[in-house]
C-alpha cells in the first residue's frame, strides 16, 4: 500500500467507474484531478479535488489543452483512464460521426493523453498508467463490433506500452 499521497488524474471522473475510483482515491487522501466533459456533475468543491473540463472527443484541441493541464498540474504521477462510451448496435446502425466518436473517446483520446504525459511521468521516481478495460477486449460479440474493437485497441495499446515502459519508472 502506498503511504505517499499522490496526484492522480482520472478521466471520466463524473460518472460510473471513474467517479467511484475518484471517490476512493479521495478517501485515501490523494489529490485527484478529475476530467469530465461537464464539470457541473461534481457536486461541491473539495480541497484535494480539481475538476477539469475537457472534451476528449475534440482531438484537434487536445494537444493544447493537455499542455495547459501539465502546466497547471505538474505533480501528476498517476493516470486512471475511465472515460468511455458503451454504445452497441449493428455496424450499419452507426453513422460515421458516431463511429468516430466511439473510437475517439474509448481509445484515441487515451493514446493522446498518454503521449502528452509520458515524458513527464518517466522523469518521476514512480508513476502509473492504469487503463480500465472490459471483457469486450477479450471476445467479440454480436452488436458490439465497434465497442469491442475500441476495447481490443486499448488492450493492445496497454500491452505494448507496458513493454515500451518496462525499463522506466512508469508502471502500466
Amino acid at each position: 500500500m502506498h503511504t505517499v499521497k499522490r496526484t492522480v488524474l482520472v478521466t471520466g471522473a463524473s460518472s460510473g467507474i471513474g467517479r467511484a475510483i475518484a471517490k476512493q482515491l479521495l478517501q485515501l487522501g490523494h489529490h485527484v484531478v478529475g476530467v469530465s466533459r461537464d464539470v457541473s456533475q461534481f457536486a461541491r468543491p473539495l480541497s484535494n479535488f480539481s475538476p477539469i473540463q475537457l472534451d476528449l472527443a475534440a482531438l484537434d484541441q487536445l494537444p493544447k489543452q493537455l499542455k495547459q493541464l501539465q502546466s497547471d498540474f505538474p505533480n501528476i504521477d498517476a493516470v486512471v483512464f475511465c472515460a468511455g462510451i458503451g454504445q452497441f448496435g449493428g455496424l450499419e446502425e452507426f453513422s460515421y460521426p458516431q463511429i468516430e466518436q466511439l473510437l475517439t473517446i474509448n481509445f484515441t483520446s487515451s493514446a493522446f493523453l498518454t503521449r502528452a504525459l509520458l515524458p513527464a511521468l518517466k522523469r518521476k521516481p514512480h508513476s502509473d498508467l492504469i487503463f480500465i478495460g472490459s471483457e469486450a477486449a477479450l471476445k467479440g460479440s454480436r452488436k458490439g463490433a465497434l465497442y469491442c474493437a475500441s476495447k481490443f485497441a486499448v488492450r493492445g495499446f496497454t500491452q505494448a506500452l507496458r513493454e515500451e515502459c518496462a525499463k522506466s519508472n512508469v508502471r502500466v
